[in-house]
């Protein structure tokens, strides 16, 4: 049915618990706070006021981005079209990533391969001198 339950330390206060799901290419969604979501989305909007690609990557944002609210004992609802995009059939894996939660299979949770993608992350984010290099590369990693 799409539901799954989150631990409670991964919820927010009180019974307002409510996330933003995106793809992450065709492997995981990612979870975000809806609030997380809001402040990314803002600083894209900033930026794409003078570049046409980032408006249209804003639109390709919004347009996959689903909201998903906790119910009272911390289960999410996540939209079935979602999971069969990243190839989520029945089992899941839920992964907590500091500002997000990855959702994935768990056949696509392959910890040598993740180990050598964030190398190559904090490499980008060393080199990045402000947040607007860190925000094209989650970008990148978030479409398609």
């Amino acid at each position: 049915q799409g539901r799954v339950s989150l631990p409670g330390e991964w919820r927010c206060e009180g019974e307002n618990s409510s996330f933003v799901a995106l793809p992450e290419g065709a492997d995981a969604l990612v979870l975000m706070s809806e609030e997380a979501f809001l402040s990314f989305f803002t600083e894209l909007q900033k930026l794409s006021l003078a570049d046409p690609a980032l408006r249209l990557a804003g639109a390709r944002l919004g347009s996959l981005a689903r909201n998903c609210r906790c119910d009272r004992q911390g289960r999410l609802t996540l939209c079935k079209t979602q999971l069969e995009s990243v190839g989520i059939a029945k089992n899941i894996k839920l992964i907590g990533a500091v500002t997000h939660i990855r959702i994935c299979s768990p056949e696509k949770w392959d910890p040598d391969t993740v180990d050598s993608k964030v190398s190559s992350a904090l490499t980008i984010v060393e080199k990045s001198s402000n947040d607007n290099g860190a925000l094209a590369a989650l970008i990148e990693g978030v479409l398609p």
